[in-house]
């Protein structure tokens, strides 16, 4: 259309063709600057002045619970660290899938960061049918902030003391044991899943909408163990209100040395728990990315944070993106095989 204009203007006076040339020539460096790509060192420069407002930092857990503890805890020293104000929303609902759902759509600017656990990134999408989001694609890995081993409690009465008389009991016992967990897209389910398959015992699943719930019945006898973190379950224990058959971890605990790991058992796969992260959505910008990862690294570094952290029976770790992107990937496939030998098909 421009172009036939100028040259209908340039036949109607051909001594301004030039002129028109030129202008033509300008107008479509415009236009094709408008519609090109910008490149990345151009994108970048828009975030020299993040964040210049408050982030805020969902998490998909009621306040007051262990998790929402340690995001308060990181969110006040991540927010000296960027000089900006971290407002922590809790939008607790499904594990965790609500939350991951709000971070995914809302805008890519860095105002917006989910605090998460391993339930809605690599619980959910094995065991929830038609869930709305991939975590792998659809959210940007920042850093794995730490995590905390599973203890395996149990009622007092339950016969067996440790994990190897457990195991003795549930063989002697076919379906007469049962354990409770937060849900099937949680840590708690696979890892006691994973103790069932290795071990060769069969025990019932419990599911519960939350820990404190499925506490107060594994302490009444309804439900005769669960695993659950060190934060949670050791004043219970110290009280005599639950025991501890096994603590899934490399090394005894230091609060709990009395507590003997599940690799003592022969069960060397029998490491980890609950873990932390932080991510953002798909799209936000790579200089966004680095700066929250670095002022989250500085922000760990901190002895009040270390001194909180291990409080709550958290190791903290500060992992890169990149670190962070690979362990995601690595629990999704091993739980992906858990679920396959099982046959446990999303609901």
């Amino acid at each position: 259309m421009i172009a036939c204009v100028l040259a209908s203007l340039c036949r109607r006076n051909p001594s301004r063709r030039r002129t028109l040339h030129l202008a033509a020539a300008a107008l479509s460096a415009c236009i094709a600057s408008a519609i090109l790509p910008r490149p990345a060192h151009a994108a970048d420069a828009d975030t020299k002045g993040w964040p210049d407002k408050p982030i805020r930092m969902i998490v998909g857990y009621p306040p007051g619970g262990g998790t929402d503890t340690v995001a308060r805890v990181l969110a006040q020293q991540l927010g000296k660290a960027l000089k900006q104000s971290i407002v922590v929303e809790n939008r607790a609902g499904a594990s965790g899938t609500i939350a991951t759902q709000q971070v995914i759509r809302s805008e890519p600017d860095g105002y917006t960061v989910l605090f998460a656990t391993a339930s809605p990134l690599t619980g959910a999408p094995l065991t929830v049918k038609g869930l709305t989001y991939d975590p792998m694609t659809d959210l940007i890995p920042v850093t794995r902030i730490g995590g905390g081993p599973f203890i395996l409690v149990a009622n007092p009465q339950f016969p067996p003391n440790t994990l190897p008389e457990l195991i003795a009991y549930a063989k002697a016992h076919p379906g007469d044991v049962n354990y409770a967990s937060p849900g099937t897209m949680t840590a708690n389910f696979f890892f006691s899943e994973l103790l069932n398959m290795q071990a060769g015992i069969k025990t019932t699943h419990v599911p519960y909408k939350g820990s404190a719930a499925l506490l107060n019945d594994v302490m009444a006898g309804q439900v005769q163990y669960t695993l659950d973190t060190p934060g949670t379950t050791l004043p219970l224990i110290h009280t005599g209100k639950l025991k501890a058959l096994a603590i899934f971890s490399d090394t005894r605990l230091a609060r709990a040395p009395d507590i003997p790991t599940a690799k003592e058992s022969g069960f060397p796969d029998l490491v980890g728990g609950s873990w932390y992260g932080l991510l953002l959505p798909k799209g936000t910008p790579p200089a966004i990315v680095d700066a929250l990862y670095q002022a989250t690294k500085t922000a760990l570094s901190g002895e009040d944070v270390r001194r909180a952290m291990e409080a709550r029976d958290v190791i903290v770790e500060g992992s890169s993106p990149d670190q962070f992107r690979q362990y995601l990937q690595a629990e999704f496939k091993r739980w992906k095989g858990v679920t396959e030998k099982l046959g446990i098909e999303p609901q």
